[in-house]
């Protein structure tokens, strides 16, 4: 009985066997097939990926040009107020200079005619004149 036993042994254990190795290969054709997707949607998902990434590249490089470019107008506008507010700053010092002139002359011009009316007062008191009326004239005395 035990030679019997170890030929059912065998028998049961090849049987299970081939029963395992028939199986085997339809498990391994759907891992096989369900790694191979996985694969595939990584695949894709990668190339999003670089696409993404050489977009944001792209958009990147227009920023920069665009700082760029803006920069240098800020540049020329400071440099353009710079000379404006240089030229300006001249022309107020000549305006504020003829201003002083004028002052100056008109001062002098008060003061020399309160010097010719001075004269004129005590002229006018040398002369010992009698006060004259003012003459009425009126209109309505026509008749």
């Amino acid at each position: 009985m035990a030679r019997s036993h170890k030929v059912l042994g065998f028998l049961l254990v090849t049987i299970l066997g081939v029963y395992g190795c028939a199986k085997a290969p339809s498990s391994a054709s759907t891992e096989s097939n369900a790694a191979s997707a996985k694969v595939q949607k990584l695949e894709e998902e990668y190339r999003g990926a670089i696409a993404a990434r050489d977009q944001l590249r792209q958009k990147l490089a227009a920023s920069e040009e665009l700082a760029a470019k803006t920069k240098k107008e800020l540049e020329q506008t400071q440099a353009a107020a710079a000379t404006e507010r240089d030229a300006l700053k001249t022309e107020v010092k000549a305006r504020a200079g003829e201003r002083d002139a004028l002052q100056t002359q008109f001062e002098s011009f008060r003061k020399t005619l309160r010097d010719m009316l001075g004269s004129a007062d005590t002229a006018v008191s040398k002369l010992n004149l009698p006060a004259t009326q003012p003459v009425m004239t009126s209109l309505g005395a026509r008749n």
